[in-house]
């Protein structure tokens, strides 16, 4: 099934008190294989739980604002335009910066996605 979205258009869901997600390609949109979707992070917001993916592949695209990527123990600044892959089973988390938010696009596959929460 073809599908065709405008970003302005799909309802965004609350993404656990620290912002909002617009959900993309995802199995309600017929996708088997892969989930995408946009993270608007609040600046100052609590940061996200450790975690881990046992089987999905992960990518972050950076597209505004600043925030702190840790990704086994090492902590790493992430602003516009950064991509990061993260391979199955590496633990992570991600915060907005405390002075601005943080917009990314996120990518799994396969999915769904298995997530392990290490808190």
């Amino acid at each position: 099934m073809l599908v065709i979205k405008n970003l302005n258009a799909i309802p965004r869901a609350p993404l656990g008190g620290r912002g909002e997600v617009i959900p993309l390609v995802d199995t309600e949109t017929g996708s088997r294989q892969v989930d995408v979707h946009v993270n608007i992070l609040r600046a100052g917001a609590a940061g996200g739980p450790y975690h881990f993916h046992p089987r999905s592949e992960n990518i972050y695209i950076v597209l505004a604002g600043s925030g702190r990527f840790v990704a086994d123990g090492q902590e790493y600044l992430l602003q516009k335009d950064d991509m990061v892959f993260i391979p199955p089973g590496v633990r992570h988390s991600l915060s907005a910066s405390a002075d601005s938010g943080l917009t990314l696009i996120e990518i799994f596959a396969p999915a769904p996605v298995e997530t392990v929460f290490l808190d």
